[in-house]
């Protein structure tokens, strides 16, 4: 007998411990639980959303009528279930934004249901293989009695895989790279452009390194609740074929008007370092509204240094082709690399081509970029880090940088800041905050603490924050010019305390429509 899974998301029993029981029992390395768990986890969860005409329970012919679990049926459970897996495509219903061109995929095979049985993403049939009748016949009904997706609430499907990976690290170690960002973050990213974005027709938002489109979904929702968007794209590209695939099921089963209504969207599998798939726009023309991003941190890029050196010298070729990075170069006309050991420096050069490449279109671009702190300041001035640094800043694209308070992730305590660009923004005067103070934080203890995430935003700290990015020089934030410099210590150029200032009328009014006008676009007052 199947149990529901609880209003609230949480699940009733463990599955993820059930399975690896069984993995542990046939002499499966702890290493590679997490690719079989999330393989039957994201086969279940098309079952349960009615995106797959079968379903677990192989005891009632696996939800079929008889003709066709006939058609199908071999001599024992394990290759009946096989069978089904190898014509999965027989099976698919109800798939609205799961599919893409075939451009986006790892094969070029325009069925996304094939990529669950596939060698670049999920090996669900050597899995099943590897399992003798009863064990099998064991992981189904672990997978139907304990996890049932039916009604899990859809806002809480990113926290799926999140929760997945935090459990199975603990038997495999350490996932470098993978900093899961919550949602108070992402509101915060999201707030700083919301005013801008409020007379759009449509909202097409980008992330460069989307994981499973946690970014990508959370922004869609937020968008959508503040402004009642009838039309918001969205658009990432991922190099690991699982989280790509998970991606596009979290997509199609997320709803966000209550009506079933899923998200149009392409996530594009590859490597954005060396294959970006949107460098001219959506669909080869279009605009992006929003890019967000938050990097894999630490990630080294050493595999791709030869791919990266030979587009950045496209840039100007007879060919025809462009370089797909904002190419820095020093005073003799080197191109300029960050250092190996760290692709975060790269993500963002993506990320400020592309939005020069709006700006020349005469279209206006803003991007959030989460990164460690380190982007900021490491480097002697001869580094390459520093020289990256300061032709970023000449750009005049860099409205204002957060410095966020520590614990602010599941799995990493590495101090991060927020990076604000605006192509509209054309300054050099970039204003930097500090959420972290001693007097008065800009944060708040985390009301759901986990593994190292203590810490969190509130509505009214994101309201603040904002308002301080308005404001420029004050307490807790302060507006410098960063032309020529090539590195900043926040923490130096803010003050963290309180200091009494004389403010004339005008600037105080200023301050005052600023925060009516939070008020009025968060739906607190009307």
């Amino acid at each position: 007998m199947t149990v529901a899974m609880k209003q609230d998301g949480s699940i009733p029993g463990d599955y993820y411990w059930a399975y690896a029981d069984i993995l542990r029992g046939i002499g499966i390395n702890e290493s590679v639980y997490d690719q079989r768990i999330l393989a039957f986890m994201a086969l279940k969860l098309l079952v349960d959303n009615d995106k797959l005409a079968f379903n677990f329970d192989y005891r009632n012919r696996f939800g079929l009528d008889l003709e066709t679990y006939t058609r199908y049926q071999k001599e024992d459970t394990k290759s009946t279930f096989l069978n089904l897996i190898e014509h999965i495509t027989d099976f698919g219903r109800n798939l609205h934004y799961f599919e893409q061109e075939s451009r986006y995929n790892p094969d070029k095979d325009t069925d996304l249901l094939t990529y669950l049985n596939h060698k670049k993403v999920f090996r669900l049939g050597e899995y099943i293989e590897e399992l003798p009748n009863h064990y099998l016949e064991m992981v189904l009904d672990i997978y139907n009695q304990k996890a049932d997706f039916t009604h899990y609430p859809k806002e809480k499907y990113k926290d799926l895989y999140e929760t997945t990976i935090a459990r199975m690290k603990k038997l495999s170690g350490e996932l470098t790279g993978q900093h899961f960002t919550q949602k108070a973050i992402i509101h915060l990213m999201c707030e700083s452009v919301i005013g801008d974005l409020k007379e759009r027709e449509k909202i097409a938002i980008y992330d460069p390194a989307c994981g499973t489109g946690s970014m990508l979904m959370e922004s869609a929702h937020y968008f959508y609740d503040k402004l009642k968007h009838p039309t918001i794209e969205i658009y990432g590209q991922e190099y690991h074929g699982q989280t790509w695939l998970l991606a596009k099921i979290f997509l199609e089963i997320s709803s966000l008007d209550g009506k079933q209504q899923g998200i149009r969207n392409i996530i594009a599998y590859g490597n954005t370092l060396t294959n970006p798939a949107f460098t001219e726009g959506i669909n080869g023309g279009d605009s992006f509204d929003f890019i967000i991003a938050n990097p894999p941190f630490g990630v080294d890029w050493k595999h791709d240094y030869r791919a990266v050196c030979d587009n950045m010298n496209e840039e100007g070729a007879l060919n025809g082709k462009k370089s797909h990075f904002y190419v820095v170069r020093d005073e003799k006309g080197k191109i300029v690399l960050p250092k190996k050991s760290d692709g975060q420096f790269l993500f963002m050069l993506h990320i400020i081509k592309m939005m020069l490449q709006e700006n020349a279109r005469g279209k206006c671009a803003k991007a959030a970029i989460i990164t460690s702190s380190s982007l900021i300041s490491t480097g002697s001035e001869r580094s390459s880090e520093a020289k990256i640094r300061r032709t970023i800043f000449k750009l005049g694209m860099l409205k204002a940088v957060v410095e966020q308070p520590h614990a602010m992730f599941t799995n990493t305590d590495v101090s991060t800041h927020i990076w604000f660009f605006d192509t509209t923004h054309n300054s050099n005067k970039c204003t930097f905050i500090r959420a972290d103070n001693d007097d008065k934080p800009l944060y708040i203890p985390h009301p759901d603490p986990k593994d190292k995430m203590k810490h969190s935003y509130s509505p009214e700290n994101i309201r603040r924050i904002i308002n301080l990015m308005r404001r420029g020089q004050r307490y807790r934030s302060k507006k410098i010019d960063i032309n020529g410099l090539s590195s900043v210590n926040i923490g130096s150029i803010v003050e963290r305390k309180e200091e009494e200032i004389d403010i004339e009328l005008d600037i105080l009014m200023h301050e005052i429509r600023s925060e009516m006008e939070s008020l009025c676009q968060s739906g607190e007052i009307w």
